[in-house]
């Protein structure tokens, strides 16, 4: 059994079919992309892996819990513990530093700010971002910028990282930055890693490709 596994899972909206009884069981430590044509439901299948948008139908069983059987406080702690999440375009809060957008989850959790900020202080360090920590992020590079969101998804130290299209505000070199650590972390730390996009360079660094095509799952292992 894999850390994520989605039973029957379907997803519509209205009378629009987005998902349709997909069946998937991601392996610990992997790295699958998510694949499929604009409006696909890469995003959507995502949110749901995430607990962003519940299924319309289907069981989701994340680390070994049936997530529909946790009440909201449960929800939000799990979630919170067990999976970080890179939303689309890298964003960061413009007006905060890098170490303050770092910390923002570790506030939310109730951590002190001696050890969020240490914690932060050590991503830095293994992300190579440890001198930009102080500056705001229009005076850092992309790569750098993206460095931070996967430093922000690893604070509470995530047994699942996903990133909605992680590269698609990068140019070439900065997206293989980003790619290059987010596998970097899932082989140090044996994070499970999943990626929605339709940027053929993130194939290269997957373990799997999940493409969805109306509405199903078709899965390819690299």
């Amino acid at each position: 059994m894999g850390i994520i596994q989605l039973q029957n899972v379907s997803k519509q909206y209205g009378d629009k079919i987005i998902l349709r009884d997909l069946n998937l069981d991601i392996d610990t430590g992997s790295f699958v992309a998510i694949s499929g044509e604009s409006g696909a439901g890469k995003s959507t299948l995502l949110n749901i892996i995430g607990g962003l948008e519940q299924p319309t139908s289907g069981r989701i069983i994340i680390d070994g819990k049936n997530v529909a059987e946790l009440n909201a406080k449960e929800r939000v702690n799990f979630y919170r513990h067990t999976v970080g999440i890179i939303f689309q375009g890298s964003y960061l809060q413009p007006q905060l530093t890098l170490l303050e957008n770092i910390t923002l989850p570790g506030i939310f959790a109730g951590i002190n700010k001696k050890e969020r900020t240490a914690k932060a202080e050590q991503l830095a360090i293994t992300l190579g971002i440890d001198e930009q920590l102080k500056s705001l992020p229009k005076k850092v590079s992309g790569g750098q910028a993206g460095r931070a969101c996967i430093a922000r998804a690893l604070l509470l130290d995530p047994k699942i990282i996903l990133a909605d299209e992680p590269t698609s505000n990068l140019d070439e070199t900065n997206a293989r930055v980003v790619l290059d650590v987010l596998n970097k972390i899932r082989r140090q730390f044996g994070v499970t890693v999943i990626v929605a996009s339709h940027d053929k360079t993130v194939f290269e660094f997957t373990t799997e490709v999940i493409t969805i095509i109306n509405g199903a799952a078709q899965t390819e292992q690299r």
